[in-house]
Parts: structure tokens; C-alpha cells; sequence
């Protein structure tokens, strides 16, 4: 089986090696300083503004990677069009029930971001969505920005009880910031508290009541994300090391699994908006080798005053099967590369297990080994993960990623030390891995929707 899968990954690699896993596309970029770059825009797909930029003036170039600060206009040629501007956000805005607070609170900071473009003219309509809450920004000219948002409060009733309250008020407050054109305040008061909605009341203001009567351009189509999340998977081929213990006798132990340990199987990731942070899953395969204490007690007989035991144990050779979920976060770096951070759990069986030889003996007696018999067969199992995750360190680059990470578990050596053990048991192992993703890049533009 594993020359199979280095057999497709070698395929693979010699297919696909050249190909971008990143969703590049074409675009323009704006810098503080006026320069104007254009070439091709890494889409993250990002639901909150972006913190970073990666731009190329050709496919495969050296990438930059842009702070929003350095950037006046990021737009996409058939998509999004980012602004940086300095905005009011009303932190304060929550709907999750957990978090509400008690009585109508306010709490505005103005912060520099990169924000969305909804629509451009006399007044212009931007957004904004901050800790899973969504803020439209209205601006029209010599007046400030009007930051409008979902907000609800706990509001104590005459009964005593806390009672949830909309205090989204964005009707009355349009109609007041655009209180001077009166096709702008009609279309306020039917308004639903939509992109679309919102930009109706904007777009009256432009044509009705602008100086230039004209309306202005509207981005909302662009600005629909096509997609909230991408799902990637393929092949994972590495090393596995495991330390762990295996009863020999009463008073014991050794370890027989000490070498590295082939591994393959297959990984998915499903990255979320902005595409810096997965949830990862894996499957794979490995060898394993170990042995399997059948019983171990002390007799009745006292032999120079220590009383003696008898033991008996089965080695034998068997596959491990593992399954492993986890988040990992990816950080830029120089030359379209990136750093992976990331924690995981895992779960194991074994299976198939091969027992070889049988041994028995006693304090007083030397051991003796037969061959296990054919017909002989009993439970196996592997160490269990503490609560501690497994941690993960790597780099990325395109298709293919390197990865270490390492994880605590228990053996028996921890069965007198049971609370310690949950965290920190005596067991560990470790693995040298590496991914490469199969297939078409789901982010990516067709060839045909780019034309």
C-alpha cells in the first residue's frame, strides 16, 4: 500500500508541481504613496477585512505581502474593491444572547481598515463585519461617516425580567443624516436592514437630491462573496515515532517500538474566510510493534522474604490505524510561502495484530518463549492521547506542505499517577510528515469566468 501511494504522489509531483494552490487573480492595487500595481491578487474570500495583501505582477512571481496601512484601493478586475479608511465601528453592537448587554450601550472606535466597497458616488455606502457582526457605513459629503449595525440589549421590564430589545434604529437615523432630501427619507422608512436595502436609500440621495443628480456606482454583486469556505484535501506520506511502554513483568517495563515507522493516508482541510485558518482531519495507516502483558501476579510464596511472581506476555507486529482533527493557522512569509501553527487530537486502533512468540516465567524461574500458536488471538490496544493537544509546526508552499508535531499519551506506567497522567502522561510520539493537495484549487477563477 505505501508504495502505491509514493507511486501517486511521484505522479502527482511531476503533474501538478508548477500549479498555484493559492486563488491568485487579476488586479489593481493602489499604494499610500499613489503608485499604482497591477498585476494578480490573492482572493482570501475574507468575511472580516483583510490584515494582509499578497500581490504578484505575474503568475509565479516573488509575492508581496502588503499591510492594509501601505494601501489606498485594493480592487479585484471581476470581483471585490477593497478602501482603506479610518471609520467609526460601534463595538458595542452584539446579538449573540450570551453577550448581550444590560441597557442600550455605546462603545465607537475609530479604526484604519480595509474595508468593502458597496457603493461609490455623492454618498457612498461601505462595510465593515467585526467579531460576526456586520456594519454598513454611509458617508456623504461634509458630513461623518454614520456607522449602522445590528445591536440588541437586555432591557429590565416592569415585572422584573429581562426582556431582548432591538436597538437598531437605522430607519430614523437615515432619515435624520438625510434629512435634507426627502426622496432619501421615503425610501428610509421601507428600507430593510440590507446591503441592498440600505444602498436604495443611498442611490435616492445621488439622484434625487446630489448636486450632480447622478447615481453612483454600485459594487454589491462584486462584493457578494462566492464562497464562505474551501475544502482541500489529498496525500500525506512521513515517519511515525512512538515511546511507549509495554509490560514486561510486574516490576518493568521496556520499550520495543523504537525506530520510525513509515505512515501515509489521506488529509482534508476546510479553510475558513481568509483563508488563514483551517480545520484539518487526516486518516492514516502505519506498522507497529509491541508486546501484550497476559497476566502478571504475585504468589503466595515468599522467596528471601519478597514474595515471588509469575508474568506472561505475547509479542507481536500489527497495523495503526489513526484518525486526527484539528485547527492549524497559516502565517504568511517571504517568496508565497507560508508558516503552519496548529494543535490536534487523534485517536488510534489497532488491527491485525500478528503475535509471534509467547513468554513465560517468575521471579525464580527463567523466562521461557514458545511460538504463539496459530489459533491464538487476544485484545490489542494502542495509548491513549492525554488532554493535552498534539502540536503542530510547519511551512507551506503551493501544493505542499512539511509538517513535525508531537503528543503526549499514557501507557502503564501512569496507573498510580492518574490525575497527573491526564495531562502529562509517560507515553509520547511523533511524526515527520509531509502533504501535497490533489486536484483543481476550488478558490481558483476558471479560465472561463475570468474572461
Amino acid at each position: 500500500m505505501l508504495q502505491r501511494l509514493l507511486l501517486l504522489l511521484a505522479f502527482a509531483l511531476s503533474y501538478t508541481f508548477q500549479t498555484q494552490a493559492q486563488a491568485f487573480e487579476s488586479g489593481m492595487l493602489v499604494r499610500a504613496n499613489g503608485d499604482t500595481l497591477r498585476g494578480e491578487i490573492e482572493n482570501s474570500f475574507w468575511k472580516e477585512p483583510p490584515t494582509f495583501i499578497r500581490f504578484q505582477t505575474t503568475p509565479g512571481s516573488l509575492v508581496q505581502v502588503l499591510k492594509p496601512r501601505q494601501l489606498r484601493t485594493v480592487l479585484f478586475t471581476n470581483g471585490r474593491y477593497f478602501r482603506y479608511e479610518a471609520l467609526p465601528i460601534n463595538y458595542a453592537a452584539e446579538v449573540q444572547l450570551d453577550r448581550l448587554p444590560r441597557g442600550y450601550t455605546i462603545d465607537v472606535h475609530t479604526d484604519s481598515l480595509l474595508a468593502d466597497v458597496l457603493l461609490e458616488g455623492a454618498a457612498e455606502m461601505l462595510r465593515v463585519e467585526v467579531n460576526g457582526i456586520t456594519h454598513y457605513l454611509v458617508h456623504r459629503h461634509g458630513q461623518p461617516f454614520l456607522d449602522l449595525s445590528e445591536q440588541k440589549y437586555l432591557r429590565e421590564t416592569a415585572a422584573g425580567t429581562q426582556a431582548i430589545t432591538d436597538g437598531n434604529n437605522y430607519r430614523n437615523t437615515l432619515g435624520v443624516y438625510f434629512g435634507d432630501c426627502p426622496a432619501a427619507q421615503a425610501a428610509a422608512a421601507e428600507a430593510p436592514f440590507t446591503a441592498p436595502g440600505i444602498a436604495v436609500v443611498v442611490q435616492a440621495y445621488n439622484t434625487g437630491c446630489a448636486p450632480s443628480r447622478q447615481p453612483g456606482r454600485i459594487w454589491l454583486a462584486q462584493a457578494k462573496v462566492r464562497r464562505r469556505v474551501s475544502v482541500q484535501g489529498g496525500i500525506l506520506l512521513g515517519m511515525r515515532y512512538n515511546q511507549v511502554a509495554s509490560p514486561r513483568d510486574m516490576d518493568g517495563y521496556e520499550v520495543l517500538d523504537q525506530r520510525p515507522r513509515p505512515t501515509a493516508g489521506l488529509f482534508a482541510e476546510m479553510f475558513l474566510p481568509g483563508r488563514t485558518t483551517s480545520i484539518y482531519g487526516e486518516l492514516s495507516l502505519s506498522t507497529f510493534r509491541s508486546r501484550q502483558g497476559l497476566y502478571s501476579y504475585r504468589s503466595g510464596i515468599t522467596v528471601g522474604g519478597v514474595k515471588a511472581y509469575e508474568f506472561a506476555y505475547a509479542d507481536y507486529s500489527a497495523w495503526l490505524g489513526s484518525a486526527r482533527i484539528g485547527l492549524r493557522k497559516y502565517s504568511s512569509l517571504k517568496h508565497n510561502q507560508q508558516l503552519v501553527l496548529g494543535v490536534s487530537y487523534e485517536l488510534n486502533s489497532i488491527f491485525n495484530p500478528a503475535f509471534s512468540t509467547i513468554t513465560t516465567g517468575s521471579s525464580d524461574n527463567p523466562t521461557e518463549t514458545a511460538p504463539a500458536a496459530p489459533a491464538f488471538n487476544t485484545q490489542v490496544g494502542f495509548t491513549a492521547q492525554t488532554l493535552l493537544p498534539a502540536l503542530t509546526l510547519g511551512w507551506r508552499a503551493n501544493r505542499l506542505t512539511l509538517t513535525i508535531d508531537a503528543q503526549r499519551g499514557y501507557d502503564f506506567r501512569d496507573k498510580n499517577n492518574a490525575v497527573e497522567s491526564l495531562f502529562l502522561g509517560s507515553a509520547w510520539s511523533a511524526r515527520l510528515m509531509a502533504t501535497y493537495q490533489l486536484g483543481r484549487n476550488p478558490d481558483a477563477v476558471r479560465p472561463s469566468a475570468a474572461r
